[in-house]
């Protein structure tokens, strides 16, 4: 049997999305989730406000601060932080892109970088701008990728290197919806009630070793643990995602 040349060349493997739509994507996607957060977030009730005032008198004294909360946490405080100017650090990626075009418009400062991407000169423009006063720092403790609630080791130095206290940031919500995610990622349910724990400033010495940098690393871990088991129960609830309950 005579044998025929394959006619059929296989074409140029194309984009899920083209260019044009691509652009076109980064810029309509940001506008609706930060929409969306906002409006979501709106519609909570924040019933109690559990030691504010230690928290705002330690940002003034120090001329900022550095936040930290689980990434667990993040949804809320979108919204809270945000007409703070809290500065986060955010990657380079292409999901990044997005993720910082929405914390802008919701009110953030940005600073570019992760652990896999330019995250020492991103760690070190964040340090930067904390030393030059007024600025504050937002940090998913934990994130983005964990081990859940196990608090990462760059709080620590970023707030060593500027003097500037550690905050523990945690809230709570009435009802809400738990996602089966690493971190048992959770959604206030609009309407619903909420509660937030603004924790006591921690100091980091400046000529703090790596001894005492892990030292003080733990306490900020099980601070943020044992204010998180405040907020899931303040209403009544169980605790989400603490260590050995349902992870």
């Amino acid at each position: 049997m005579t044998r025929f040349p394959d006619m059929v060349q296989e074409s140029p493997r194309m984009p899920l999305f083209p260019k044009v739509k691509d652009g076109l994507l980064k810029k309509v996607l940001p506008a609706l989730a930060a929409r969306l957060i906002k409006t979501w977030c709106l519609t909570c009730r924040v019933r109690a406000r559990i030691n504010e005032s230690a928290e705002r008198n330690a940002v003034a004294e120090f001329g900022g601060a550095v936040y930290a909360t689980w990434h667990q946490r993040m949804f809320y405080f979108f919204h809270d932080f945000g007409s703070r100017h809290v500065t986060m650090m955010i990657s380079r990626s292409k999901d990044g892109d997005i993720a910082n075009e929405v914390a802008l418009r919701l009110g953030f400062l940005s600073v570019r970088g992760s652990s896999k991407r330019g995250g020492k000169d991103a760690m070190h423009e964040l340090i930067d701008r904390l030393k030059s006063g007024g600025h504050t720092a937002g940090m998913m403790a934990d994130g983005p990728t964990g081990p859940p609630r196990v608090l990462k080791m760059g709080t620590i130095r970023i707030a060593r290197d500027t003097g500037k206290p550690v905050i523990p940031m945690m809230y709570g919500a009435r009802r809400r919806i738990v996602l089966e995610t690493w971190d048992r990622y959770f959604l206030p349910v609009p309407f619903t009630d909420i509660v937030i724990f603004h924790g006591d400033p921690i100091i980091v010495p400046a000529d703090a070793d790596n001894a005492e940098c892990e030292r003080i690393r733990q306490l900020v871990e099980r601070t943020l643990n044992d204010m998180a088991y405040v907020c899931d129960t303040y209403f009544g609830g169980s605790p989400v995602g603490k260590p050995g309950f349902d992870l």
